[in-house]
């Protein structure tokens, strides 16, 4: 495996690492990595041997509605990533300096892959057991992104929000926030946010109240799991802080269940460096930052997409 070294100044380029979340899998995802670089053929036998299913038929023979459960896009897009960064790795020129890795919602499990606090099995079966704790919530939900393009237009959303007892799901940047509640809350929300607003492709509320009655068994399952001593630095979606150590890792994987992502802490986070990727489906993620500094490089890798530098189109 590719040696990961911990950032110290002077150590030479570093590189913050971005993970994507759920809504960026889509059938045939990872099928070229596989074909041309071992490092990922090895991450997607290790994801089959952990699960004890064929994660490639999963990724690439799977209709589209089935990739999209909830139960299998998680794991789907966890490990699409994970082999995506040893892809990364293994194309650089030096063992890559990371200066913090950070992961969208189900994408903060890949990060702490990277950065060394789990290992592809353990990241994977946790991936897996996520999503089918998520998906046994049974009161209606659903899920809608919100353009604010000003101060005035976002305290209008989150007061609508309020008014419908809706929660923030995510901050994605400054103009924009997700709301999730119940079904027919959103879709009263809906109402009148109007065209501004669009209701997501999601199976139920995430990062909301009605994730609550899956949080004893989620947190269970973590404490079941061996988290390793990395020491390489991983920010936080959900408290929007840089940690180093494997019990505040998994603090994070736990509070980010229910807590709102927050893509605008992170954000400006890598608004502080110069060099970035984003690892796995991860354009969509990318286009989320198209106002990002022009002094910061960010290469895309995955599957059939990988440019260095400039906008994202």
């Amino acid at each position: 495996m590719t040696e990961i070294h911990v950032s110290v100044p002077g150590e030479g380029e570093r590189t913050f690492l971005l993970f994507p979340g759920q809504g960026s899998q889509s059938v045939g995802m990872c099928q070229r990595l596989d074909r041309n670089f071992a490092s990922a053929r090895d991450v997607l036998d290790e994801a089959s041997d952990a699960l004890h299913l064929d994660i490639r038929a999963l990724m690439w023979r799977s209709t589209p509605d089935t990739l999209k459960r909830t139960e299998n896009a998680q794991p789907a897009i966890v490990v699409a990533s994970a082999a995506a960064f040893r892809v990364w790795c293994e194309t650089r020129s030096a063992p890559p300096t990371i200066a913090w890795g950070a992961g969208h919602s189900i994408g903060a499990l890949a990060a702490a892959i990277a950065c060394g606090y789990l290992s592809v099995a353990d990241g994977a079966r946790l991936a897996r057991r996520r999503g089918e704790l998520m998906s046994t919530v049974q009161a209606p939900g659903a899920m809608l992104a919100v353009a604010v393009m000003s101060e005035e237009a976002r305290q209008t959303c989150l007061k609508i929000a309020r008014s419908l007892d809706i929660d923030v799901a995510a901050v994605n940047g400054r103009h924009q926030v997700v709301l999730s509640g119940h079904r027919d809350n959103v879709a009263q929300a809906k109402t009148q946010l109007g065209a501004k607003s669009r209701l997501l492709e999601v199976s139920n509320a995430f990062h909301s109240r009605l994730m609550d009655p899956v949080l004893p068994d989620w947190d269970e399952v973590l404490k079941d799991t061996p988290f390793h001593e990395s020491g390489v630095p991983y920010l936080g979606s959900a408290s929007g802080q840089v940690v180093a150590t494997a019990q505040a890792v998994a603090g994070d994987l736990r509070n980010g269940l229910r807590a709102p992502v927050r893509w605008d802490l992170v954000l400006q986070q890598a608004a502080r460096e110069t060099n970035g990727a984003v690892l796995g489906p991860g354009r969509s993620l990318a286009k989320l930052w198209r106002s990002r500094p022009s002094s910061i490089s960010l290469e895309l890798v995955d599957d059939d997409y990988h440019r260095k530098g400039g906008p994202v189109r």
